[in-house]
């Protein structure tokens, strides 16, 4: 017994086919497109071997056609050939709209080009040679080329090659990969059509001055030329023609049918015939919308949310189920580049483009925002409560203008940039314009000018303050999300979020349980590959992980383990307690009471210390001292610190602001 299938279940299957030709389509076209642009590489190379002279360049021809001249390769490159600019055809006849981007109009119209040139550079030399046994070493091509094709060649070059650049460009941008080789790709981008040109016209010249018998054509020559030219323009150009008519008639028949209604939240109802999809409904009403990747299925930047009509949607194909899967998007969320509704649909826009009112339509993806190896370091004054209820207003907050500006020439001197200033801390990052590697040795570096900045400040305003300036630094790294935030009202801001930021300022907040100055993460030591002296391995808690993550505390500004400086005596506090700590305990009367502890009071204070009043959990400290620690009892400490020898184990009070 079988069921009759619904008219609806039909129009979804034959859907959902068309969407998996499409989506099939997409990866022919792009494996076929990388091949052509991996041999015109290869051709263009050897053009700039011509730099050194034809007789390099025939060495290097030797080597390529080796590849090319394979089985493998000649299937590979002629297969290219005639498979990319059909499915090309193909996904510019499927659209429905052509307002577009104009990269995409100069992609398609680049292409349309190249044939024109493209197609007399083949027949001339790989058909001739074919056919006519010519000569198709360098010297002979040159000789032919130079100097009276020497422009429609450099031309057709230079199609080719902005062609294929611009294709994988925009392919390729929506991957967190490709930030890190932009700048590479952009050089070789640049250098090698300029060398391959180079390298022809140096190549010609010398191939012009060659004593070599000149070629001669035959009647049969020009006239097999001329007719395979012809006929292999005309092949392309009326399949053009074929494809330009039946986006016509398709037209002229989706005007004569029914109209669908489709309503966009915020934006309106428009009626309109079937047939487009939702993306291609955006850029012909001038919508605001986001589309990295121009509509391929490649990024997620275009989904929306099916209010009403979705049963009706076929189901995604292959390439929009692995994306929507990718991103965990939820029930009803479709990309609206592969939806094309058939009834009346109403949808609401997920990430909408921030766009002017004057200027409606697709916004360029901003270059700045992506996902990149980063070092974050988080700083909070202590005991600033405390501080703030014993001062004047116009004191406190010249104190507070003098400790931004410290802190930002702190952070600008090694490169970094500082994201936020919030109350009495502020978040910094490393690494935005340089290697992952420098970002975090950068970071350090800077978190021991800010323990000086505030040591200078307490010898600055010592008489002035009732307590002196502590500071506690945590420093993460890993992959961060970077990008820019706008408002009408604040303008527009750079911002960096993502879990190295929360795990950078919960080691900040867990300074003061550990008594530590800096809190550096293992992370960030291992990525630096720089190590220290004076440092007490930790576990610290984290909040969200299972496992507690391995750091390194630092009594005072960090100090360079150098070689040279291992059998060098080593100051009292260091010698005295090996790994030494310096801590805080608030909520003395008199505010936070600063010692330097050695190793086991560390151990102790860390287990009496009390949760702070931000919820996160406390710290655990290892319990495993430093090879050179010693237990002899600490040095006294510098003036400035109160308390020596044992940090008393009083539990620590939680201002009203959490510091």
């Amino acid at each position: 017994m079988s069921l009759q299938q619904p008219a609806g279940a039909r129009a979804t299957g034959m859907g959902a086919s068309m969407g998996q030709v499409s989506s099939w389509s997409r990866d022919i076209r792009f494996v076929s497109g990388m091949v052509l642009l991996f041999f015109a590489t290869t051709h263009f190379l050897n053009h700039a071997v011509g730099i050194a002279g034809v007789e390099a360049m025939e060495i290097a021809q030797a080597w390529r056609y080796w590849l090319w001249h394979s089985w493998i390769g000649m299937v590979a490159l002629y297969g290219s050939l005639i498979v990319h600019p059909f499915f090309a055809l193909v996904r510019v006849a499927q659209r429905r709209t052509f307002k577009m981007p104009a990269r995409e109009m100069i992609q398609i119209a680049l292409g349309l080009a190249i044939p024109l040139f493209l197609i007399d550079h083949i027949v001339g030399t790989r058909v001739m040679g074919t056919f006519f046994d010519l000569d198709e070493s360098y010297r002979a091509v040159l000789r032919r080329l130079w100097p009276g094709l020497a422009a429609s060649q450099s031309l057709l070059l230079l199609l080719v090659w902005v062609h294929g650049i611009i294709g994988l460009h925009f392919t390729m941008r929506s991957r967190d990969a490709y930030l890190r080789w932009r700048d590479p790709f952009l050089l070789a981008a640049i250098l090698i059509p300029i060398l391959a040109l180079i390298g022809f016209a140096v190549g010609g010249r010398e191939a012009g001055l060659m004593a070599m018998a000149p070629e001669i054509s035959t009647d049969a020559q020009i006239v097999m030329f001329n007719q395979n030219v012809t006929w292999a323009k005309t092949v392309f150009y009326g399949l053009v023609g074929c494809f330009i008519g039946f986006v016509g008639i398709r037209e002229i028949r989706v005007r004569t049918t029914r109209q669908i209604t489709v309503r966009f939240v915020g934006h309106g109802v428009r009626k309109l015939a079937p047939g487009l999809t939702v993306l291609e409904m955006f850029r012909r009403f001038g919508i605001p919308h986001a589309a990295l990747c121009g509509g391929r299925a490649r990024c997620a930047t275009c989904r929306v949310l099916v209010l009403d009509g979705g049963e009706k949607l076929p189901p995604p194909g292959p390439n929009e189920a692995r994306l929507l899967r990718r991103i965990s998007a939820p029930e009803r969320v479709r990309l609206s580049c592969q939806i094309r509704p058939r009834d009346d649909l109403q949808v609401q826009i997920l990430l909408a483009s921030r766009l002017k009112a004057t200027t409606p339509g697709e916004l360029e993806p901003d270059k700045s925002v992506g996902k990149r190896g980063l070092t974050v370091l988080v700083a909070d004054l202590r005991a600033f409560s405390a501080l703030s209820e014993r001062q004047l207003p116009q004191e406190l907050i010249g104190l507070l203008n003098r400790f931004f500006d410290e802190m930002a020439q702190a952070i600008a001197a090694h490169g970094g940039r500082i994201d936020s200033f919030y109350g009495d801390g502020f978040m910094a990052v490393f690494g935005i314009d340089g290697s992952t590697a420098r970002g975090a040795q950068t970071a350090v570096a800077s978190a021991g000018d800010i323990v000086r900045a505030v040591e200078a400040l307490n010898r600055e305003f010592g008489a002035a303050l009732p307590l002196p300036l502590r500071i506690g630094i945590g420093i993460h790294s890993g992959q961060a999300i970077t990008g820019a935030v706008e408002n009408d009202s604040l303008g527009r801001r750079e911002i960096t979020v993502g879990e190295t930021v929360a795990v950078a300022a919960q080691l900040e907040q867990a300074t003061r349980r550990v008594l530590a100055d800096i809190l550096v993460s293992e992370d960030t030591i291992r990525i630096g590959g720089r190590s220290y002296r004076g440092t007490t391995a930790l576990k610290i808690t984290i909040r969200g992980r299972e496992k507690p993550l391995n750091a390194l505390g630092f009594a005072s500004a960090p100090e360079l383990a150098a070689k040279e400086q291992d059998d060098a005596p080593v100051d009292d506090a260091t010698a005295a307690t090996g790994v030494g700590m310096s801590g805080d305990v608030e909520g003395s009367e008199e505010g936070a009471l600063l010692a330097l502890a050695p190793e086991s009071s560390l151990r102790e204070a860390s287990s009496q210390a009390e949760p702070s009043g931000n919820g996160v959990a406390d710290a655990d400290v290892l319990d495993a001292p430093a090879p050179d620690a010693s237990p002899a009892p600490a040095a006294p400490a510098k003036a400035r610190r109160p308390s020596r020898g044992r940090a008393r184990s009083k539990p620590a009070a939680t201002d009203p602001d959490g510091s």
